[in-house]
């Protein structure tokens, strides 16, 4: 049976996934560093009727690329599972439970490009696979981003049906209390790779 065509999110200022390629949008030789503090993931949810936060804490951004060449960059994002949070050890315990995030089985869940594209200024299209509970999904993200110095912003949003993914199994699958649709946020935050 083949797998469902996740939906393509339009571009949104504010994660995670993580459009982080917009970074390559300035580098030279090296590697960019991630300013973590000024960094952030979020995946926001409506359960119970109201908004749901949860962050994931631990990710890491991998980039290859420069701003003359953006087509020829490449984009890894990897995210920690047990990081994902909501806050309290409950919700917590759910997510990282088999119905969610699995977190024991699959500890990471992993981003990478296939091909990037500028189509206006300040602008990127990542077209990639999102690994996630042992599936590879097609996925593309759409971000902007701003320079200031050595220092790139690099914002987004995604707007995905969880169930495309098999997020939320069992008693979870239906939208009794938590629904489908689900905000992927993102604002990271990276430094230029050094010229040293």
């Amino acid at each position: 049976m083949p797998r469902p065509t996740p939906r393509i999110a339009r571009p949104a200022t504010a994660a995670l996934l993580m459009g982080l390629a917009g970074l390559m949008a300035v580098a030279t030789a090296g590697a960019w560093e991630l300013d973590r503090e000024a960094s952030r993931i979020e995946l926001i949810g409506t359960a119970d009727g109201r908004e749901a936060v949860t962050r994931v804490e631990e990710f890491e951004v991998d980039l290859e690329g420069d701003l003359d060449q953006p087509a020829g960059g490449k984009l890894v994002l990897t995210l920690q599972s047990d990081s994902i949070t909501g806050g309290n050890d409950i919700v917590d315990g759910m997510l990282h439970g088999r119905n969610w995030f699995d977190v024991e089985t699959y500890p990471e869940i992993v981003f990478r490009s296939t091909e990037i594209e500028a189509p206006a200024e300040g602008e990127l299209r990542i077209e990639g696979e999102l690994e996630l509970l042992g599936d590879t999904y097609p996925l593309m993200v759409p971000a902007s981003w701003t320079r200031q110095g050595e220092r790139v912003s690099v914002d987004g949003r995604l707007t995905l049906d969880r169930t495309d993914f098999d997020m939320g199994r069992g008693a979870w699958r239906t939208e009794g209390t938590v629904q489908h649709e689900v905000h992927v946020d993102f604002s990271l935050e990276l430094l230029a790779p050094s010229r040293s």
